[in-house]
């Protein structure tokens, strides 16, 4: 599989979330309070899937295999998507503290978390359409086959050492049971 493709597929899972969580927003400001628990799920769905993994295996695998063949770090498709990558931490860093208050009590929580949620989907939607749509055909041009297989490879490994085995089945797991909950 093209390495490119691989990151192509995951947008998939991300998009399907980024609806979910709009069902959420869309929910709290309804006055209607969300489970606690989905909250929680959709917030390790951010950390551990959409960063650790995802961007993890952008950052440290892909950007640099593309800096290595001519690519900047520091201007052009990489330096916005590190900076993405940057915001999109701070508004999933947020969530997790408001998210926290949530549990504790604090009323204004949810409405905060509602903010996050829609800051990380307009992000994330403009994100993965770049991705898409700019770095991954360049990266398909000057990366060749055999490149795209050993990053391919490495992404696999990554997710064994750095998320777990059988995490990645267990966020696809997770997905297909919150779309039948807020898809019907």
């Amino acid at each position: 599989m093209k390495a490119t493709s691989d990151l192509v597929k995951e947008h998939e899972g991300i998009m399907l979330m980024l609806g979910i969580m709009q069902k959420v927003v869309e929910k709290i400001e309804k006055g209607n309070s969300p489970d606690a628990e989905h909250l929680g799920k959709i917030i390790e769905f951010l950390r551990i899937f959409a960063d650790k993994c995802h961007h993890g295996k952008e950052e440290g695998i892909l950007f640099p295999e593309l800096i290595n063949m001519g690519l900047s770090k520091d201007t052009g498709p990489i330096a916005v998507m590190l900076h993405e990558h940057m915001v999109g931490r701070e508004y999933i860093k947020d969530m997790s503290v408001h998210f926290q208050e949530y549990k504790n009590g604090v009323s204004e929580a949810l409405t905060r978390i509602a903010d996050d949620m829609k800051k990380y989907i307009y992000l994330l939607t403009g994100h993965i359409q770049k991705e898409n749509q700019v770095l991954f055909p360049m990266a398909d041009k000057i990366l060749p086959d055999v490149m795209q297989n050993k990053i391919y490879a490495k992404y696999e490994k990554l997710e064994e050492e750095e998320i777990g085995a059988g995490k990645h089945e267990e966020f696809h797991r997770l997905l297909k049971d919150l779309k039948k909950i807020y898809y019907g």
